[in-house]
């Protein structure tokens, strides 16, 4: 079969020779296209929606599950420790994007939310509150891509 190929290619002019090259470069090119990368990309998109939406959904389980076990007398908990690392560390663990936080006084601190998913921002909150920790001011702006930014002023009791 290959020898068939090696004579059927010996056979043709110089010209020929340079089209059938040009044309075997092509289709290689489509086949690496449409067969390797376009299908790669598809899929890369493809798990990033779900971890997107899998993320969300842990949010606001998370804070169904906080609400089912708050106190029934209503009492909140009391928050102690450092406001700045605790908040930073909770919203990066939550997969909110925290741009800055900046500590007020040992008992408030400014923070700036670079983007984050509604849901998952407030499910945050929500369990921030529960915790101990108070939102004295809030300021949200759409940004894209279905995600918001905020500005927080937030208190600890």
């Amino acid at each position: 079969m290959i020898d068939n190929i090696r004579n059927w290619f010996s056979g043709l002019s110089q010209r020929e020779k340079i089209l059938v090259g040009i044309a075997g470069l092509l289709l290689a090119g489509l086949v690496g296209y449409y067969g390797i990368a376009r299908p790669m990309f598809g899929a890369m998109t493809s798990a990033e929606e779900r971890y997107v939406n899998a993320v969300d959904r842990q949010v606001r389980i998370d804070a169904k599950v906080a609400a089912l076990q708050q106190p029934v007398d209503g009492q909140s908990a009391k928050f102690s420790g450092a406001i700045d690392a605790i908040v930073g560390q909770s919203a990066g663990e939550t997969g909110i994007a925290v741009a800055s936080v900046t500590p007020q006084s040992d008992s408030r601190v400014n923070m700036v939310v670079e983007s984050a998913k509604p849901t998952a921002l407030f499910g945050w909150l929500a369990r921030i509150e529960r915790e101990g920790i108070t939102i004295e001011s809030l300021s949200i702006t759409p940004a894209g891509n279905g995600t918001i930014s905020a500005n927080l002023a937030l208190r600890s009791n």
